[in-house]
């Protein structure tokens, strides 16, 4: 895989992480609305030296959620946020992925959701070859169905 490639996988994997955060108990925030399992449609529009744009749809379920509650990680990243702040529709996020090669790409995300709604900006820095890379990502769901087709990706 590319590494753009695999730095888009750890964007969505980000935006699916921040999904579950919202559902994580916080002191204070009881009344907070989260997104809600059921069928989403994602938009993802990353930046690194080139844009792309995907689309797709996804079931999420309670167990997709719970899976999620740890943090953003895949084969390719494993990620920490210290900085994980969730109430009121908004998200703050800051941390860092790591490849199993040791290449680290700090990450910052901000946005906002609701029941059915959630948008997410992130922010990577890393070096490649001793080079600074900078690149953007947002993402933008939607609810579409409380049930999901039988075909339908979680």
């Amino acid at each position: 895989m590319k590494p753009a490639d695999r730095w888009r996988t750890g964007v969505r994997w980000a935006a699916l992480g921040a999904i579950s955060a919202l559902t994580m108990p916080s002191v204070g925030w009881s009344a907070d609305v989260v997104p809600i399992p059921g069928y989403w449609e994602i938009t993802s529009i990353a930046t690194l030296i080139i844009s792309s744009k995907t689309v797709e749809q996804k079931c999420f379920t309670d167990g997709d959620i719970s899976k999620f509650l740890q943090g953003p990680s895949n084969r390719h990243y494993t990620c920490t946020y210290p900085t994980r702040v969730v109430g009121d529709g908004h998200i703050l996020l800051q941390g860092r992925c790591v490849t199993k090669r040791g290449q680290v790409a700090l990450i910052s995300a901000r946005g906002d959701y609701s029941a059915e709604h959630f948008r997410l900006t992130a922010r990577l820095r890393t070096k490649i070859a001793g080079a600074p890379l900078a690149a953007t990502a947002t993402t933008t769901a939607r609810r579409i169905g409380d049930t999901c087709p039988g075909n339908a990706p979680s």
